[in-house]
């Protein structure tokens, strides 16, 4: 091994040395270019990964991290003005679980962590203060959870209690909420935010709490008005009603019609008015006898008929009637019955909802049909684009009515309370999308050829600069050996022989072929017929082995004639 890399060696300096100075130093370039071609490849593998660690974080939750770093000897970098930093691939996750363990805070805020070292002494009013200071941080970590806010700042307003009713004040609270980039809070999730963090206090509502975002926008709708907020609960509910309506009838008649072909809008006029009723109803027929009281009087009297002198003697009493004068009878038989019955009485009381629909007008617009068109032969014709050719068609008064009924039975449409239902069939407008779809088709192709014309004079550029400067430099490096090898090569068996006797080229020993001392005109012809009949064998063996069996069978039979 060390003879051949010595004679490798001394066969690069001889052809070194062979060189003229201006191919030497184009040599000793190449070299270098090549040289430092691989250091930068094998400096690129080896070079460090950095990943991530942490991102949007302040300046003292960078500092901390930072110097555990530092403490820990990990190589780091910072970027985005120290808001963002990164570590080794390789230590990403290790140091994510090792930050974790040690409890950094990344909120800026101290929840109820603030109890777990208490001074012995400490007074009320730090006990009050570290009380609102770490309701205010388990509220900020809660509000984080919500997806989308990155980081989040509150402040409590909790006055002093009073005895006096009339100089109490509610508590009331502001929030800074900062998002991520794209993401904008909806008025729900603002809602949230408000009725958390008005449950979390005593006391609090939640038009007290005001929501804002890091740019000072007010996302809250801070209303103390009952009149308002309730106005506005209202006009919400009728356009969810509204919006729910018209999906619905979207949705039944999309399966007929089409999707996209289907236009509904809903109009709800409700009634919010708070209704209470009282109806009492009685049965006349299953009625009872509750009491009965019954007064009967009988009276028999006979006096006699007015006689004698009109008077005051005819009229005294006691005096005998005279013979022959007719009596007067007065005969009593009264009766009072008093009955009082117990009547079933039914008693409702009934309370009405206070969002009623007091009317609906539902307007429908649909799409008409599209039927092909068909030639002579009955057959569906195409355009030049290989599509079927169609035409408008709109739907029969027969199908509108068939909609209207479906509709008016789905929303439940009541003539009586006024509701209006109307289904037209109009044809929509389709947007021409041809032009369009040309240009985008042209605008591909034009990006395609870009591509492609790129590529291809990257890879003309790549042949012009192998073809006009590696190759020439390769073979101008190469033309004084090359010449120098076709001068010096034997031409003739004499000057191989008198190379190898004087030995005057140096490591062509191995290759040259070996002569013999005296060459045998006979042998090399002898070899050469053999080397003849070995071809003609292998090429054609079936007739070298009939030619073989014959010359066989030709001597044995000259053998039989002598």
């Amino acid at each position: 091994m060390n003879n051949f890399l010595t004679q490798t060696l001394q066969n690069f300096v001889d052809f070194f040395k062979s060189l003229d100075f201006s191919r030497r130093i184009g040599l000793v370039c190449i070299a270098g270019l090549l040289i430092a071609t691989m250091v930068g490849i094998v400096v690129w593998s080896s070079k460090t990964d950095y990943k991530v660690l942490y991102t949007d974080l302040t300046k003292e939750d960078s500092s901390v991290i930072m110097r555990m770093l530092e403490e820990g000897k990990i190589g780091y970098q910072v970027r985005d003005d120290g808001k963002t930093i990164l570590v080794p691939e390789d230590q990403v996750e290790l140091w994510r679980l090792e930050i974790a363990k040690k409890g950094v805070n990344f909120t800026g805020t101290v929840g109820y962590e603030v109890f777990d070292k208490q001074a012995f002494g400490t007074t009320s009013f730090v006990q009050k203060i570290n009380k609102q200071r770490a309701l205010e941080g388990e509220l900020v970590k809660t509000i984080m959870h919500i997806k989308g806010v990155t980081r989040a700042r509150i402040h409590l307003s909790i006055p002093e209690s009073s005895p006096f009713v009339s100089e109490r004040k509610p508590p009331s609270a502001s929030i800074v909420l900062d998002v991520e980039r794209g993401v904008t809070m909806t008025s729900d999730e603002i809602k949230g935010i408000q009725s958390l963090v008005s449950s979390s206090v005593d006391g609090m509502r939640s038009h007290h709490v005001v929501v804002i975002d890091s740019r000072g926008k007010k996302l809250s709708e801070n209303d103390g008005d009952n009149m308002s907020t309730e106005t506005a609960n209202r006009i919400a509910l009728e356009t969810k009603l509204n919006s729910q309506y018209e999906k619905k009838v979207e949705e039944i008649l999309s399966r007929v019609i089409g999707e996209g072909k289907v236009i509904a809008k809903v109009s709800l006029k409700m009634d919010f008015t708070e209704k209470v009723e009282t109806q009492t109803s009685y049965d006349g027929e299953n009625a009872a006898v509750h009491s009965e009281v019954r007064n009967e009087q009988k009276m028999v009297g006979v006096r006699p008929s007015p006689q004698g002198i009109p008077g005051a003697r005819s009229n005294l009493p006691g005096e005998a009637p005279q013979p022959g004068i007719p009596e007067t009878r007065n005969d009593v038989d009264k009766s009072l019955v008093t009955r009082n019955f117990n009547v079933p009485t039914t008693v409702t009381q009934s309370k009405k909802p206070t969002a009623e629909i007091q009317n609906m007008s539902v307007a429908v617009m649909v799409d008409g049909k599209k039927i092909p068109v068909k030639d002579k032969n009955g057959l569906p014709m195409r355009g030049d684009d290989g599509f079927p050719i169609t035409k408008y068609q709109a739907w029969s008064e027969e199908e509108l009515q068939n909609f209207q009924q479906i509709v008016a039975s789905s929303l439940g449409i009541n003539a009586n309370r006024g509701d209006k239902l109307v289904i037209k069939n109009m044809e929509f407008a389709t947007e021409d999308l041809s032009e369009m779809e040309a240009i985008m088709r042209a605008r591909e192709n034009r990006e395609l050829m870009k591509n492609i014309t790129k590529y291809l004079m990257i890879g003309a550029i790549i042949s012009l600069f192998f073809f006009m400067v590696v190759r020439p430099f390769i073979q101008w490096l190469t033309e004084n050996s090359v010449e120098s090898i076709d001068d010096f090569l034997p031409k003739t068996i004499e000057e191989l022989e008198k190379i190898q006797a004087n030995q005057r080229l140096p490591g062509l020993e191995d290759v040259l072929p070996v002569m013999e001392d005296r060459l045998n005109p006979e042998k090399i012809e002898g070899n050469m017929l053999r080397e003849k009949i070995i071809s003609l064998i292998e090429a054609n063996p079936g007739k070298a082995a009939q030619v073989v069996h014959e010359m066989i069978h030709s001597a044995d039979a000259h053998k039989e004639i002598a």
